[in-house]
């Protein structure tokens, strides 16, 4: 029955003269762009992910197309590769950047970060543009409280995405994105917070897979005072239902919302949280009582730890406010470290008037 199946599938190829190779849509079959897809290349299928679609291909190598691309008019799958390159992924053109359509071989193994980052270890680039970026529908929601920059940060992203909302002023890190999701219609939202500068490439035109759907994703983001790279003040992408129900009792809010947790490879913004005296000691010693208590979800202890030292040792070439950054550092890594298994304390680095009392205590 396979044997008939494949002989069909080969014929109909033959017949529309499309790719000799298994197109494969990774995400659901509901979903527009699969229509779109297979509207105009008819044997297109569809997978769960890029190992199924491995496992159902019936060709050497197959075509794999991701569910927030748009493929290009002039783009027809009728790329072949020769014998002595198909050990390689294939990846092509999207836009400006090679993260779009990949053909890769059947037989080739992709761990699970080299999926979840398009960047493949094994592979050629074709300078043949496929496919296009699809922008995301999911609402933005901009986040700010006391941010000195917030107003500034905002109109710059305005200019570049003029339908992202605002949440300002609302106390406490968990109801403020409660209030955020409160606004959005969709099923899941963007978060940018108030410190955020956003780089010039980030351009919110990620769309999870299905299974993906309800989980929190974060990006990367660059710390302008001691250089770490991380998801430290990156931006989010919340499932919207499970925000608006977050346990609220939990110290670090992105860890509350969901059992399911994506880490993005690209960087999304600088935080530049390094703004006035208060902010940039108030933000350092948030991240390092979490830091120092362990009190985020999945953490590594040797990351954990190798972040905790750097917030707490370095500076880059004497950045503005540089100092209240180690002195934040420095209180949050003994705060968190004396109050680990304490969590009502913990809770307190939420409570902005408590921060700020603190630190007028010690300055």
């Amino acid at each position: 029955m396979l044997f008939i199946y494949s002989i069909l599938d080969l014929m109909i190829k033959l017949l529309y003269n499309y790719s000799m190779y298994d197109i494969f849509y990774i995400g659901n079959p509901s979903e527009q762009l699969f229509k779109d897809l297979k509207q105009r290349f008819p044997t297109a299928k569809y997978a769960d992910s890029v190992i199924e679609a491995k496992q159902k291909s019936l060709t050497k190598m197959l075509w794999i197309v991701y569910n927030n691309l748009v493929i290009d008019k002039n783009f027809n799958f009728d790329y072949s590769v020769d014998e002595y390159d198909d050990t390689y992924t294939h990846v092509f053109q999207n836009g400006e950047f090679y993260d779009g359509v990949a053909l890769m071989p059947k037989n080739s193994h992709h761990g699970p970060g080299e999926i979840k980052a398009r960047f493949y270890i094994n592979k050629k680039f074709v300078e043949i543009q496929a496919s296009l970026p699809v922008v995301s529908d999911f609402d933005k929601v901009f986040i700010s409280y006391n941010e000195p920059n917030a107003d500034e940060n905002y109109e710059r992203i305005l200019e570049r995405f003029p339908d992202v909302k605002r949440i300002h002023g609302i106390k406490g890190i968990h109801q403020a994105h409660i209030a955020a999701a409160s606004l959005c219609e969709t099923e899941m939202f963007w978060i940018i917070d108030g410190d955020a500068q956003l780089m010039e490439h980030f351009a919110f035109d990620y769309i999870p897979e299905h299974h993906n759907k309800e989980a929190v994703h974060v990006w990367r983001s660059l710390n302008p005072v001691n250089g770490l790279v991380y998801g430290y003040g990156g931006v989010k992408l919340f499932p919207t239902e499970k925000t608006l129900v977050m346990d609220v009792d939990k110290p670090d809010m992105t860890t509350s919302i969901s059992d399911k947790f994506v880490a993005m490879d690209k960087i999304s913004n600088i935080t530049a949280f390094n703004t006035d005296p208060f902010n940039t000691w108030k933000s350092a010693f948030r991240e390092c009582v979490k830091l120092s208590s362990k009190i985020i979800d999945r953490q590594k202890d040797e990351e954990t730890n190798r972040r905790l030292r750097t917030w707490c040792t370095y500076t880059e070439n004497n950045p503005e406010y540089g100092t209240y950054a180690l002195k934040g550092a420095k209180a949050g890594a003994s705060y968190g470290a004396r109050h680990r298994n304490n969590k009502d304390e913990l809770k307190k680095i939420n409570d902005f008037d408590w921060l700020k009392e603190k630190f007028d205590g010690n300055f």
